[in-house]
Parts: structure tokens; C-alpha cells; sequence
């Protein structure tokens, strides 16, 4: 897991800045989006203010972005009612063509929001993503919380994510 210090180094690193790079709320995230929308949920960002919002990029081809849909159900069942959601964005550059049947066929819970070529070449508030799947969590405030790539594990997530649900 990577804490907020850790993004921030990181992104400078990443955009040869000098100054430390702003991160980010999440309305300016979610607008930063495309608005296409894979499977029957749709996305609504004015649902999501003032919730737990994890924000996970996965592609079909991707044997860990499976595997981890079974934390972010386990997530979704444990925190859903307490103020948590989940938010896919799928990389997929067949887009559409491949998240639809996916999402259908996973029957997803959550918004699968489509990336488009902007999105897969980096311009995005947090830059290229590089690696799949990664996670930005972001608090009932809108603020980023935490940011890690790769498989996380259940138990670790789900204490960061309870302590976000049970801040008022």
C-alpha cells in the first residue's frame, strides 16, 4: 500500500517536476472520466459525494484485476451500507467491444467506466497508469487516501477502508 506522501513523490517523479504535484479531489477525478459506461450501472458522480470512493483500473486480460474483483465484492458487501463504493475503469483498448460482455458476464455491481485513448495515453489527474490494477481511495472528503498497484490483499484494504467509513 502507498500512502499519500509516497503518490505524491512518486508523481513528481514521473512528470520531472520540481514542485510537488497537487493531488487531485475526486469530483476533479470523476470529471476527468469518460462518460462511457459498460454494463447496467451507471456512473453519477453527485451519488458518490460524501461516500468512501475506491477507484480500480483493471482490464479483462488481466489475471490479477479477476482476481481482485472477489476483494472488491467482499468490500462492496462489508462497507457498501456504511458509505463505500467502488468505481472500474476498464483499459481495455477494444473498449466496449470487451467490457460489455465482461461486465454482463461478471455481473458487476458497480460503474465500469470505459477509458478512451486520452485516458490510456496518460492524460489523467494522476498520469499514466503503468500498472493493473491499481487503486486510488478516496475519503468521504473527496481527498485521496491512499494509491497502490498490483493484487491487495482483503484484510489489509478493508482497515483502511473502515477507517475512512467511520470518519463523520
Amino acid at each position: 500500500m502507498i500512502s499519500r506522501r509516497v503518490l505524491l513523490a512518486a508523481l513528481a517523479a514521473s512528470a520531472c517536476a520540481r514542485r510537488e504535484p497537487e493531488v487531485p479531489a475526486l469530483s476533479t477525478f470523476l470529471a476527468a472520466l469518460p462518460l462511457e459506461v459498460a454494463g447496467t450501472v451507471p456512473l453519477e458522480p453527485r451519488r458518490l459525494h460524501g461516500r468512501v470512493v475506491l477507484i480500480t483500473f483493471i482490464a479483462t486480460w488481466c489475471f490479477p484485476c479477476l482476481a481482485e474483483l472477489a476483494v472488491l465484492g467482499r468490500l462492496d458487501r462489508d462497507f457498501g451500507a456504511k458509505g463505500f463504493s467502488n468505481v472500474l475503469v476498464g483499459m481495455d483498448l477494444d473498449g466496449r467491444k470487451v467490457l460489455e460482455p465482461f461486465a454482463q458476464g461478471y455481473q458487476l455491481a458497480w460503474p465500469l467506466v470505459v477509458s478512451d485513448e486520452r485516458l490510456r495515453a496518460g492524460d489523467t489527474p494522476f498520469g499514466r497508469i503503468r500498472e493493473l490494477p491499481s487503486r486510488v481511495l478516496f475519503g468521504r472528503d473527496g481527498q485521496v487516501v491512499v494509491g497502490y498497484s498490483g493484487v491487495g490483499a482483503y484484510e489489509d484494504l478493508a482497515k483502511v477502508v473502515l477507517a475512512e467509513v467511520e470518519k463523520r
